[in-house]
């Protein structure tokens, strides 16, 4: 593998990672997420309804997502409405999603 330019972790700064992609690790944050990305994003209620779960669930999990610094939480009225603070999560999950895929493809011409 061909060294990249990339800055250095430094230690002090592994927990937090760690911590970041715990949030990212759980599949209905990856789906919320995702949903945001594509669709933008929207209240406790819009969520659910567009993905069909429970409010209690989406709002925990949004919750998380807002405390881990990965969406924005505005105030609107007596509701809350999330966001995407910029694209750059959106686009480390399409990186993700890229490796996976091609990781199956290469399995799939070994079989």
């Amino acid at each position: 593998m061909q060294k990249k330019n990339l800055p250095d972790i430094s230690p002090e700064m592994l927990p937090e990672l760690a911590d970041f992609f715990k949030l990212l690790g759980e599949p209905v944050r990856l789906k919320l997420l995702s949903s945001i990305c594509r669709e933008g994003g929207g209240s406790v209620n819009e969520l659910s309804e567009r993905l069909s779960l429970g409010q209690s669930v989406v709002s925990k999990h949004m919750n998380m997502l807002h405390e881990g610094g990965l969406v924005d939480k505005k105030q609107d009225g007596s509701r809350c409405l999330y966001s995407m603070p910029d694209d750059t999560l959106c686009r480390l999950c399409l990186i993700a999603a890229e490796k996976i895929r091609a990781k199956a493809d290469r399995l799939r011409r070994l079989v």
